[in-house]
């Protein structure tokens, strides 16, 4: 198997453990880059698990409405769903089946080979497998993409996000930057200066920059289409207050 070698056009949202706002922040930013480039990017969701095709709550209905994605199938934004709501291989296995990861980075390769950059949600955190020697942090670093890792923002995050850097780095992450998510207004009315304390500790012990904390603006849990467009207008007006992440995601993007 061959893999992607220096730097590609995209990037590979992970984080310190799940429902912490990856699926938020991959729609968000499509529908911020399309808001900008008058067309969206390629959006990919190897993996989902837990869910069905369809169902409001699947990260692949998320990601095509939230990502302003109209156009764009659901059943082509993600490449395999599983039932059980497990790890992707634990999910898989309950069906009596497996994830190739091999075809993984082939698709990951023709998508990347098609126009526009490509944007990566992984599953659960960076170390979530999809084989027993592959897991999310291998993929991208397989298909040579820089990694977001979204951390949670309170007690025991310095832990988690500075293990999911190594780790990152173990498998050959070339470049990671961390973005806070899960900042509550009662935790921004609250809790502020530890969400900043730990960010800072976090940069002085692994070196990578901590670029802002995500808009708190949680998915609607609906079919309606004016909702969502409420909810990516409202994200993409966020995301003009945060100069330092939108930068950064400009060159990963190439905007």
């Amino acid at each position: 198997m061959s893999v992607i070698k220096g730097r590609q056009d995209g990037l590979f949202v992970s984080s310190t453990g799940t429902e912490i706002g990856k699926t938020i922040a991959v729609s968000g930013i499509s529908a911020w880059f399309k808001a900008h480039m008058k067309r969206p990017p390629q959006v990919w969701k190897p993996v989902q698990s837990g869910v069905q095709l369809g169902d409001v709550i699947a990260d692949s209905y998320r990601l095509k409405h939230g990502g302003w994605l109209t156009n764009v199938p659901e059943k082509e934004i993600v490449s395999s769903t599983f039932r059980a709501p497990l790890a992707p291989m634990a999910a898989a296995r309950r069906e009596q089946s497996a994830i190739s990861y091999t075809s993984l980075i082939e698709e990951g390769r023709v998508r990347m080979g098609r126009q526009g950059p490509l944007l990566i949600e992984g599953a659960g955190g960076v170390a979530v497998p999809f084989t027993p020697s592959k897991t999310m942090a291998h993929l991208a670093a397989d298909l040579g993409l820089p990694m977001m890792i979204v951390a949670a923002p309170l007690l025991g995050t310095i832990s988690h996000t500075v293990t999911a850097i190594h780790y990152a780095r173990y498998c050959g992450v070339q470049e990671i930057k961390v973005v806070i998510g899960g900042v509550t207004p009662q935790i921004q009315d609250e809790s502020l200066p530890d969400v900043k304390e730990n960010a800072a500790i976090i940069e002085e012990l692994t070196g990578v920059p901590v670029l802002g904390i995500m808009p708190w603006l949680p998915h609607p849990v609906t079919y309606s289409e004016v909702e969502w467009r409420l909810w990516r207008e409202e994200w993409v007006q966020a995301m003009e207050e945060q100069t330092v992440w939108t930068d950064w995601l400009r060159q990963c993007l190439r905007t």
